[in-house]
């Protein structure tokens, strides 16, 4: 197994959070290639190179892996997706851009995108915690005049399934910066943005990547 994204921050770590990392990896690995509902703790320690009993001594349960494997990647994009928001103060530039860059890291890391969606209709914590960038954003939006919506968690799993569609289909059938863009019109509409204002909103603020 290749060193993935918690071996890599744990490389100068001790023995025991090495170990740790490689049962997070594992289990990466196996959501990925075959989502959540499947994966055995056995499955996940033989795919480490570990005995099985070793598992317990880091995890309650394969409940507790599988939240952990899932809210570490939503962790680590919404680090890389913060790194690029630095200095945007305009709340509608803010949501297409976090829009753009998640949907644009989880292609370019198709293991990370298959736990992203695997993980959406599984971890209804998780999915609160994530989207309370996403508030943040849409209650910045609200005072600015940009939307007209009424924020709540619906309305947030909304625009996170539209998110989760775009990435599922590109991850399918290939990245496509289209799609993208319309992911981001349907959140736009969501939000009460003047459709006549869209178009031209996409255009300046979506644009291609290395992945699209």
């Amino acid at each position: 197994m290749t060193v993935s994204l918690f071996q890599k921050a744990n490389q100068k770590a001790g023995k025991r959070e090495r170990t740790r990392a490689a049962l997070l990896d594992s289990a990466l690995d196996l959501v990925a290639q075959q989502g959540m509902e499947t994966v055995k703790i056995s499955e996940i320690t033989k795919h480490a190179g570990l005995a099985n009993g070793t598992f317990y001594n880091y995890f309650t349960d394969r409940d507790e892996i599988i939240w952990e494997v899932s809210y570490g990647i939503a962790k680590e994009i919404g680090r890389q997706i913060d790194e690029g928001m630095v200095g945007v103060d305009d709340a509608i530039e803010r949501v297409l851009t976090a829009t753009t860059a998640f949907i644009d890291i989880a292609i370019d890391q198709p293991e990370w995108g298959a736990v992203v969606i695997s993980s959406n209709h599984h971890t209804t914590e998780m999915r609160k915690d994530v989207t309370r960038f996403l508030r943040a954003d849409l209650q910045l939006g609200l005072e600015q005049g940009h939307f007209s919506i009424t924020l709540d968690q619906y309305l947030l799993d909304q625009i996170g399934s539209i998110i989760v569609v775009c990435i599922r289909t590109q991850l399918e059938e290939g990245a496509d910066l289209n799609l993208t863009r319309r992911a981001c019109d349907y959140i736009l509409r969501l939000l009460g943005v003047a459709h006549a204002d869209i178009p031209e909103l996409i255009a300046q603020h979506v644009q291609p990547t290395a992945t699209s």
